[in-house]
């Protein structure tokens, strides 16, 4: 940064009065001297105390690359998680896990009573065993038939009769297979397993208790039927990946993307854990006006949990703007103004700016990279068009 460093002399008007029974003589000397020692550049009509040195300094306004933080507050989520209950109706027989319990995917949870299941498979291989009969004897009378036919003894009305009852024979033999197919996949659903690597995270239901599988609102067969109000046997969560769902203000959402990096630091763990953001809500909350983002967390140990609370830092890319020393910034803030060094004045100019850290601003509105920003702790005391006179400047 260059910065020019020069003493700034400020000439102002002055009315002087006398006082007491001072001379006229004392006047007229003492407007001489003053006038003998007035510097360089300065009026020489200006008064001893009208001439002050602040100290100010010059800086240049820079252009920057900065990756400026969202930060992002939520909870951590299990990827994927499930109310199981029932495929089967029936009597709840047997538990095979305990909540705490890591299951593999295809690993049994819990079984329904089979007897009545194992039943109706026997009815149905029985009933196939009947229809594959029929349909037999069936095929066999309408060979008998054609031959028949084509001896000029049978006629054409009673080989379409045969034709239709073998016909009706060989769909009779298809229902009947697929009624035995459906009673070995009921029966086969009388043991409800995982269906995904997961980890059971409470239990619903116990042995002896009836189980149905549209037990209440939403009840699906294997996903939260199970009666008592819709609730399946176990809820079991997927944690081998974790999700951090956080939020952030609206105003960021336009420096977010699917994509973009950061780190997410969860209480407890103290540990930072990188990532990015993977999904980006569609929708902004009315009430906080804030989007929720998803970032995924490898977890193969199982040690983050559910639940927990998280802080997301994200970082969007870098973009460029033109920053500049906040001790330049004067005014309220909704009326910042900065001083600028103009054909040797201190010209007021209205500036808009942003917030960065504790040291810059970004500034929106009203700088470029070239003007010469006035800087000092004497700033405060200069005023619009004050006269600035540079007696000496270098550059760092």
């Amino acid at each position: 940064m260059r910065l020019l460093t020069f003493m700034a002399l400020i000439a102002g008007p002055l009315l002087l009065s006398a006082c007491g029974d001072s001379s006229g003589e004392n006047d007229t000397a003492a407007s001489g001297k003053a006038a003998d020692t007035a510097p360089a550049g300065v009026d020489a009509l200006a008064q001893p105390d009208q001439v002050k040195s602040l100290g100010l300094s010059v800086i240049l306004p820079q252009l920057e690359e900065i990756v400026e933080p969202v930060i992002g507050t939520g909870t951590i989520a299990a990827s994927q998680k499930t109310n199981i209950g029932p495929v089967v109706t029936g009597i709840l027989e047997e538990t095979f896990v305990a909540v705490g319990d890591r299951v593999k995917k295809g690993e049994p949870l819990f079984r329904v009573r089979s007897t009545n299941y194992e039943i109706r498979v026997k009815e149905a291989q029985f009933q196939v065993q009947l229809a594959q009969a029929e349909l037999d004897n069936a095929r066999s009378e309408l060979k008998r038939i054609k031959e028949l036919r084509s001896s000029g003894v049978a006629s054409k009305g009673r080989l379409d009769k045969v034709e239709a009852q073998f016909s009706i024979a060989a769909a009779r033999h298809g229902i009947a297979k697929a009624s035995l197919a459906k009673a070995e996949q009921d029966l086969d659903d009388t043991i409800v397993r995982a269906p995904y690597d997961c980890v059971v995270v409470y239990q619903h239901k116990y042995t002896g208790e009836f189980l149905t599988t549209f037990g209440g609102p939403g009840g699906m067969p294997g996903s939260g039927g199970g009666g008592g109000g819709g609730r399946g046997v176990f809820d079991i969560s997927k944690i081998d990946i974790v999700a951090a769902i956080v939020e952030i203000p609206e105003t960021k959402l336009k420096y977010i993307r699917l994509g973009t990096p950061g780190r997410v630091y969860i209480d407890g763990l103290d540990q930072e854990y990188p990532s990015q953001v993977h999904i980006l809500n569609d929708q902004v909350d009315t009430v906080t006006r804030k989007v929720q983002v998803r970032l995924a967390i490898l977890n193969p140990d199982y040690a983050i949990k559910p639940g927990l609370f998280a802080r997301a830092t994200l970082l969007p890319d870098a973009r460029k703007t033109l920053t500049l020393d906040r001790r330049a910034l004067l005014g309220s803030q909704s009326a910042r103004y900065v001083f600028v060094h103009r054909e040797g004045k201190a010209a007021r100019v209205p500036v808009t700016v942003r917030e960065l850290d504790a040291r810059r601003v970004e500034i929106t509105k009203g700088l470029s990279e070239n003007d010469r920003v006035l800087v000092g702790p004497s700033l405060n005391r200069v005023r619009d068009g004050d006269l600035v006179s540079v007696e000496m400047a270098h550059v760092d």
